[in-house]
Formats: C-alpha cells, structure tokens, sequence
C-alpha cells in the first residue's frame, strides 16, 4: 500500500497534550473541586471532578477516534463514535497547513498542525498533536499537488515542475527519522528575508507592546503581595496588620501621605527638583515599558525568516514557541506597508497581507496572527520591494512611473472648518469646568490645526497601475496598501451631502478579506469629477482583469477568489 494512502493516528503525545489542554480549559471546576473537598463540601466536590473527568473522557475519545490519510489528492479525517464524522478535504483546496510548537512540543520533535482551506473562519482540521516526520509529509503531499497542477496550467514550464515534483515524491518516500531529523523551517529554500536579533529588538523599543507583559508582571505581583496564591492554603507576603497589604491600604485610604511625601521633595529639592524629579520618574517608566516591549518582539520573532517555496512563501519564527506559517501567493488578496513616525526616523517598515477568507477569524492562533497581521513586523524599507516582488513579481513599489493622484485642493479648507468648529466646542467647555484656565486646550487644538491639516492632505494619495491601485494615507503612522484587479470583490463611487457641496467624491474598494491590514482602501475627497472618470476606469480594468484570468484557466482548476 501507497504509504500516503495508509490510515495513520495522531502522535502519542496527543492524548497528553490534549489532556493538559482539557484541564486548562476546565480550571473553574478544578478549583470548585479542590475548595469544596477542603471546606468538606463532598457535594460541590463530586460535581466539579465530575466536570473535570467528562472533560478528560472527551479528549481520550477524540484521540482514540481520530484516523487520517492522503488518499487521490484528498486529506481524509474520521472522528467520532456515536456521532462519526468523516471529512475529506482536497488537497488543491488547501491554503494553510501551519504548524505551532511551543518548548515542550519542540522538547518532543511533535506539534500542533492546523489545516486551513480560507473558505469559512473556522480551520478544516486541527490535529493535536502531530509528529514533525508526519507534518512533513503533509507538506511535501500538497506541495506534489501544486506541482501537477502547475503543469496543467504553465506548461511551459513544465520540465522545472518535473524536477521539483520527483523532490517531492522523495521526501513522500522517505522514512520517519530522515523526515523528523530535518526541521521544516531549515529546508533549503530561496531565502526572501532574515530578520537579526538586533533589529527585532530595535523594532521592540520602537513599538508600544511594552504594555501587555507590565499588565502580566503587574498582576503577577498583586497576586504575590495582595492575593490569594494559585495554591490552595499559601499565601505569599501576607503578614500582620502591619503586613504590605495593609500598609498599601492604608495608603490609598489617607491621601495626606501623598500629599506629605510631596512637600518633602519640594523642601529638600525645592519645585523645580520636585518637577525633575518627576520627569525622570516619567522616562524612567518609558525606558521600562520599552524594553518590555523588547522583550515580547524577541519571543514572538526571534529567528524570523521568510522564505520562497514554489508558489507560497513559508514563515518561521519564534524563541521558546516556534510557529511555521504557510502563505499561498494565488491567495493574497490585499498588502499594506506601514511606517510609523519612530520607523520613518530609522528607516523601518512592517509588512501586513490578507488571505482569501483570512480575515475576521474567531479563534485565530498563532501561526494565523504571525501569518497574516505580522507578515513581516520589521525590516529595513530598502529591503521593501523585494519583499513585494517576492509576493508578486508586477509590484513596483515608489517607481517613477507611478502617477499620484492628490485629493481636491479644496480638502484643506474643509478639513479645517471642521478642525475649528472642533477647537470651539473645547474651549467653551473648558471655560464651563475652568473660567481661568479652561480655553487653553482649545486654543492650542486650533493653533497646532493648519499644520496638522496640511500634513494629512499632504498624506492621501492614490495611484491606479497596470496592475492594480495603491493608496497612501496616515500623519502619526503612514499606510500604504495596495490590491490587483482580479482580487477586487466591489468597487463604488460614494457622495454624501456635504461631498456634493463641495464637489467631491469618495472611490471604495473592497476585496474577500478585510481586518488584518488594518487599513481600507477608501479614498475620500477626491474631486468629482475625477471621481467619477477613475470609478468608470476602474471597472473597466477589473472586468478586464478577470474575464483574461478565466480564459487562461481550464475550467476545472479555475480558483475561487
């Protein structure tokens, strides 16, 4: 028998990861358990193992049940006892199959493998756990796949597809250990981008993810100090009534300490010591978050690498869990590069792309979030078209050829009416709570207005190529995103009251999947009549666009946008 078409289980550490993760989710009943049995409350004991143990019982029996094989160019999985469930699931439809390790996955050459077709916002399968040999030859399977469906539809270049495809019936062939003894993220393939540590880090302290592990640390302590710990009977610093807990609550009772602890510093440093004094608290603080952010781009992007793999770009990364991520390039429906102000000052730049049914997922794991909302977190904007050549080789990314096309000369004027109608209301309601000092803030909105204003006309851009259209927007963080014609779902002209007034117009574009980029095609304050032409232009190059895709495509292997 055709060893792709043998009947295989999960690894056998499924059933203890699977078990741990049951536990995990079940930690209410847990604790139910182990309160009840020390207060002697035998009744709320038995119920809350009773939960505990179904849950335990339902991962035994998914395990247990779970088969799968490859079989005529289809994944097959069967589950179930009572309610069998038998899903096939063909290997040309498959965009995603990511793998997700974390150290003890890694401890053990197993991981967590999700199967992704991009047509619903749930994955088709998810095999906990998987052997490293056996996600392998998922891989190579659905890579020979590609392969012959390549010859099919490029026959011209057909003897290189050959080659490939008897690498790929290779790695089929060989054994567990030649598969498992090669990691999938450090096969031999066209390297697109390697990330240093250095510039990971550099692109930490240059973000503001510093705030997600003090809000961890932070609730670590309180739960040391001032808590219950997480075992049952220990308390950690808990003292007498003079105890940490009890001072601190002295504390925020009486607000004459803070008001004390002040005109000390202000009698011994006097008030420009006490205003330094707080400045550097201040940076001090800063400094900290920052290098807390640091320290989260390190585990999340620790050894990033993204590299060309036939027609998908492949993704690793991660210090303690390592995530592999499979991007097909025939899904990629929309890019965006972004450049905040900090990465403008260094030259840097990230890279975001939605898939074809990627957006919006509800239970988006990691390898889903590094694949498409962190393509690529950092890199040095020099390296920029490359990295979009490597997506799609039509991309010329700030060519000379590139006609801009600003918004109406007009949007200023209206944008600081608005501006200042904005500043006015600020200031009669800062004279309302302030007489004295209240006009301040709307002052200073109406004075830093026109620069703001001219910097955001400035910004809006939009530009219509041979192969499809990129708009640039943003003051703070600058976006640049782009789309192809054949990706476009809708296109429309909108014209609200005021725009009719002025005699402006706004061009929207849609695509399949929307969220991850976080930035929308919609071009506002365009000149109508401008408006008007590029929205007739614009259909015409889409109908265009995809009545060649459909001719030049059999009409069996014709992909679904």
């Amino acid at each position: 028998m055709d060893v792709t078409h043998k009947q295989r289980f999960l690894h056998p550490l499924s059933l203890v990861f699977e078990v741990a993760r049951m536990v995990r989710s079940n930690v209410l009943p847990t604790i139910v358990a182990i309160f009840s049995a020390r207060s002697g409350n035998w009744i709320g004991f038995s119920i809350g193992m009773s939960i505990l143990c179904i849950g335990i019982l339902i991962a035994v029996i998914r395990y247990v049940t779970f088969r799968y094989r490859v079989c005529a160019g289809e994944l097959v999985i069967d589950q179930g006892i009572f309610g069998r469930l038998h899903r096939t699931i063909p290997l040309q439809r498959i965009q995603n199959i990511d793998l997700s390790q974390n150290l003890f996955h890694r401890l053990f050459k197993v991981g967590e493998v999700r199967v992704e077709t991009g047509s619903g916002k749930e994955p088709e399968a998810v095999m906990r756990v998987l052997a490293i040999a056996e996600y392998a030859r998922l891989k190579s399977e659905l890579t020979s796949q590609r392969k012959l469906e390549s010859l099919a539809t490029e026959p011209q270049i057909a003897n290189v597809l050959v080659d490939e495809s008897e690498i790929a019936v290779a790695q089929l062939n060989a054994s567990d250990d030649q598969l498992a003894a090669t990691p999938p993220d450090s096969l031999n393939h066209p390297l697109v981008l390697a990330l240093s540590p250095k510039l990971v880090a550099l692109a930490g302290l240059l973000s503001n993810r510093g705030e997600v592990i003090a809000g961890l640390a932070i609730g670590f302590l309180w739960q040391m100090r001032f808590g219950e710990s997480f075992i049952p009977g220990v308390r950690f610093g808990r003292s007498d009534r003079g105890g940490v807990r009890d001072t601190a609550q002295s504390i925020a009772e009486d607000s004459s300490f803070f008001r004390g602890m002040i005109d000390n510093v202000r009698e011994h440093f006097g008030s420009w010591g006490l205003f330094l004094l707080v400045a550097v608290g201040a940076m001090l603080l800063f400094g900290i978050l920052r290098v807390f952010s640091a320290i989260w781009y390190i585990l999340k992007f620790y050894g990033y690498r993204l590299e060309a793999v036939d027609r998908t770009l492949h993704l690793s990364c991660g210090l303690f869990t390592k995530v592999s991520a499979t991007i097909p390039l025939g899904r990629v429906q929309f890019i965006s590069v972004h450049r905040s102000w900090l990465a403008r000052r260094f030259g840097l730049a990230s890279i975001r792309i939605e898939t074809a049914g990627g957006g919006g997922k509800q239970s988006e794991n990691a390898a889903s979030t590094i694949g498409r909302r962190w393509f690529v977190p950092v890199l040095r904007y020099e390296d920029v078209p490359r990295v979009l050549v490597a997506i799609d080789p039509r991309i010329e990314f700030e060519h000379a050829s590139i006609v801009w096309q600003p918004i109406s000369k007009d949007a200023g004027k209206r944008m600081m009416r608005g501006w200042l109608l904005a500043a006015l209301a600020v200031v009669c309601s800062g004279l309302f709570l302030s007489p004295l000092w209240g006009w301040i803030p709307g002052f200073l909105i109406g004075l830093f207005g026109p620069i703001y204003v001219k910097k955001k006309q400035k910004s809006r851009r939009y530009a219509r190529t041979d192969w499809g259209i990129i708009y640039r927007s943003g003051t703070f963080v600058q976006k640049c995103s782009m789309t192809f014609f054949e990706k476009i779902q809708t296109a429309k002209m909108n014209q609200s009251p005021f725009d009719r007034r002025w005699k402006m117009g706004s061009l929207v574009v849609d695509t399949a999947s929307a969220g991850p980029a976080d930035h929308l095609i919609k071009v506002e304050l365009l000149d109508a009549e401008f408006a008007s032409n590029e929205f007739v232009k614009l259909q015409n190059a889409i109908l265009k666009q995809q009545a060649l895709l459909v001719e030049s495509v059999p009409f069996g292997l014709r992909p679904t946008y």
